[in-house]
């Protein structure tokens, strides 16, 4: 598969072409869905806007090859969610989404829609990604809600874990970066992160180089109670004044760079951790269909590259 999103990629030469291309053929299907020269022109403009870069000779291919992943994910996504006659999504979910992004460029909603009139993308096409993503969602809560079984022995087991856990009213505010440990070793690695942060800041660096699922959020993994974290992440980052970042955590052939935000004292109820621990396993249980779901899917849609 990478030597034919080699071939799409060469069709790609230079950034100005990224601009300039009027060529709007179809260089794949999904199933019965074509992905234009204009989407995956487009897909990379959203992209590189969303993670605050810009499109040069040093990353236009890396933008190239996380577009058309997307798209033909997206695409997958989007024949299941129209085979199953899905229109419903949550609301709240797809404006705090956005309410996300254009506080994140500093803009307030209209602003954001003439920004990106700018750049020659449509407000709407933008909606619609996300309205996919719902749906999807929808779509496996609706396949799956009848078949989650939660153990309640095992439910009660991780509540009392989390009693334990909140003895100190302490939560961190942490994003990070998690890169796989390269053949050239643990120093190259670390170099690649930590040019990555100088030239791009953290969180677009996150967005780029993390295999975590927080990359999208700019490696942002929220407030954690310090007794929550590991022994070993625990001593990186106890210390650390907010803005600070850990050296390289080694773990399982992963190398970890934790950034402190924030930190705050927060109070827990009973109520409020077994609501935390139910939604929680909840939400594991539904990643595990989505992925199944979605891998399924991948083997019988046909994908094909013209």
């Amino acid at each position: 598969m990478k030597k034919k999103l080699l071939i799409i990629f060469f069709l790609f030469f230079s950034a100005e072409r990224l601009v300039c291309e009027t060529n709007n053929s179809i260089i794949i299907t999904v199933g019965n869905h074509p992905i234009t020269r204009l989407d995956l022109i487009k897909e990379i403009k959203f992209i590189a806007i969303l993670a605050k870069i810009n499109i040069n000779e040093s990353n236009k291919e890396e933008l190239k090859n996380v577009a058309v992943q997307t798209l033909v994910k997206r695409a997958i996504k989007k024949n299941e969610v129209e085979r199953l006659k899905i229109t419903q999504y949550n609301q709240k979910d797809l404006d705090s989404q956005i309410s996300i992004i254009t506080k994140n460029l500093g803009l307030d909603k209209e602003d954001f829609k003439i920004f990106l009139k700018q750049k020659n993308l449509r407000y709407e096409d933008m909606v619609e990604s996300f309205e996919i993503d719902l749906k999807w969602n929808t779509a496996i809560f609706k396949l799956y809600k009848n078949k989650i079984s939660l153990n309640t022995i095992e439910i009660e087991n991780k509540i009392n874990a989390e009693l334990d856990k909140v003895k100190s009213n302490k939560s961190l505010l942490l994003s990070e970066i998690q890169v796989n440990l390269s053949n050239e070793g643990l120093e190259a690695t670390t170099n690649k992160i930590f040019s990555k942060i100088k030239e791009d800041g953290f969180a677009n660096a996150a967005r780029v180089l993390s295999i975590s699922n927080s990359s999208k959020n700019g490696g942002n993994i929220g407030w954690v109670n310090e007794n929550k974290l590991s022994k070993t992440i625990y001593e990186k980052v106890k210390n650390l004044k907010n803005g600070e970042m850990t050296g390289p955590i080694l773990a399982e052939g992963v190398v970890i760079v934790i950034k402190k935000i924030d930190e705050k004292n927060t109070s827990y109820s009973l109520e409020d951790i077994k609501k935390n621990v139910v939604n929680q396993e909840k939400m594991k249980k539904l990643e595990m269909f989505s992925n199944s779901h979605y891998s399924d899917l991948e083997k019988r849609i046909k994908v094909k590259f013209l």
